[in-house]
């Protein structure tokens, strides 16, 4: 019998400095109430969906969104740094317009030109990209036939998504962003092609 593996690909729920349009990288900020809802939301949609394993980034964050998501059931969870959002040194905690005023040419790269982002003590597109792909194939090859839920952030999956629709980073600015509490289904059936199964953003 041919094997199915499903990833479910959630992004946390809404946080306080989302709502503050700041930056957050590997800092973090607690889920609003709105984030809660979000997440109870992906729990009801995904209650029909034996999750057999789920991986998540340790910030907090992500881990709030799994524990709301997961709540009563016995899902053997396995943290990822590789999963965590993309580094952004000096700019996480700081509003977008004071990043935009501080360094006008990265701000306007990383929005419009992300192949070509740079910053002093940041992390590359390219690299954010290749550590998340690295990690979802790992959990491919490691859960074949099971559905596992990966909980995650907004560059982090967008990159992912770029990559499994064949678009270049390029092409980034042109796909639409992950919002808060949106999932995303990548199948693959006896180890051969990943499929972006499903591409939506549910939230409340």
């Amino acid at each position: 019998m041919v094997q199915v593996t499903r990833i479910f690909l959630v992004r946390h729920g809404q946080t306080q400095w989302n709502l503050q349009k700041r930056l957050q990288g590997h800092k973090n900020s607690p889920l609003t109430a709105t984030g809660r809802k979000q997440a109870l939301h992906v729990r009801k949609v995904l209650a029909g969906v034996a999750l057999h394993a789920a991986y998540v980034s340790p910030l907090p964050r992500a881990l709030e969104t799994l524990s709301i998501i997961i709540e009563g059931q016995e899902t053997e969870v396995h943290e990822a740094p590789s999963l965590k959002e993309i580094h952004l040194g000096p700019w996480e905690g700081k509003t977008r317009e004071e990043i935009r005023v501080s360094h006008p040419q990265q701000y306007n790269d990383f929005w419009n030109n992300p192949e070509r982002f740079t910053l002093q003590g940041a992390e590359t597109f390219h690299h954010l990209q290749t550590r998340v792909v690295r990690q979802l194939e790992t959990i491919f090859s490691r859960e074949q036939g099971r559905n596992i839920l990966v909980v995650s952030h907004w560059i982090a999956l967008k990159v992912a998504l770029a990559h499994y629709s064949s678009i270049a980073l390029a092409g980034l600015p042109g796909l639409a962003d992950p919002g808060n509490g949106s999932f995303f289904v990548l199948s693959q059936t006896g180890g051969g092609e990943v499929i972006l199964e499903r591409c939506g953003n549910d939230t409340v």
